[in-house]
């Protein structure tokens, strides 16, 4: 059975995280909420504006939106509320069975978690991106497309980490 999700946030990177969502088969998604009422009724691909999330009951709900601070605060809602989240992993992606991936994360299409790696709740890890073994990444932070963490890096708690750009060891090994 499908768990039925909603996805938050009715842009560019709410259509990126439908498709990943859509694309691992685990879900029944039943459009986007956003806060912006000239978008409800309107479709972003074949998928329609909901209205606010509060108002739409779904088994889980995905934060689809790049703003490490919005993010936080719109999680801090939902939490509130009771709404469980969910942690979308592209099945384009490769996460080894020993990394950690928290609550609420999105992990894009050829995105790489190696063993050991840790990923905060709430994270962006874009396309491309490489986190290598050991790494650790903070809650509500965004590691940018084809960016790379190297072996015991870290990403703090709601940093975002550009595309393309390089974080290297910051521990011994």
């Amino acid at each position: 059975m499908l768990t039925s999700l909603v996805i938050i946030g009715a842009g560019a990177h709410g259509r990126i995280v439908a498709e990943a969502a859509a694309q691992t088969g685990r879900f029944d998604i039943l459009g986007f909420a956003d806060d912006n009422p000239a978008l409800v009724g309107t479709k972003i691909g074949s998928r329609l504006v909901l209205g606010s999330w509060a108002a739409i009951a779904a088994d889980s709900y995905i934060i689809a939106m790049g703003n490490n601070a919005v993010r936080y605060s719109v999680s801090e809602k939902l939490q509130t509320a009771g709404k469980p989240v969910a942690t979308i992993i592209s099945p384009r992606a490769y996460v080894s069975e020993e990394a950690m991936v928290g609550p609420g994360s999105v992990v894009l299409a050829g995105a790489v978690i190696q063993a050991g790696a840790r990923i905060g709740g709430n994270v962006i890890v874009n396309a491309g991106a490489v986190i290598d073994h050991d790494a650790v990444i903070g809650d509500f932070a965004h590691v940018g497309a084809n960016a790379t963490v190297s072996c015991f890096g870290i990403v703090a708690s709601q940093e975002f980490l550009l595309h393309g750009s390089v974080r290297s060891r910051t521990s011994p090994a």
